[in-house]
């Protein structure tokens, strides 16, 4: 279960404004995600052989490409030092 102060210390992370109604719905859909989350992690896979995939889906080459500088990246960012984004909490 997550609790309303958890969800204001993730609100307060992302830069959200979060009170009432706001809060109360997005808390209970934190509660579902949390809940798929379990199932998921819970699910049984042994019978499964995961180093194998269906040839009819085959995986993408994995090709190198030049990534954003990163004062690009950061030009947007509230604060940054030393190439990293700062966030307050």
């Amino acid at each position: 279960m997550i609790t309303t102060d958890t969800l204001k210390k993730v609100a307060a992370l992302a830069k959200l404004s979060l009170d009432g109604e706001d809060l109360d719905k997005l808390a209970a859909d934190f509660g579902g995600i949390v809940e798929f989350a379990d199932a998921v992690a819970g699910a049984d896979l042994s019978a499964m052989d995961l180093t194998e995939h269906d040839e009819d889906f085959p995986l993408r080459e994995d090709v190198v490409i030049p990534s954003l500088p990163p004062e690009k990246i950061l030009q947007n960012a509230g604060e940054a030092r030393d190439g990293f984004f700062i966030t307050r909490g």
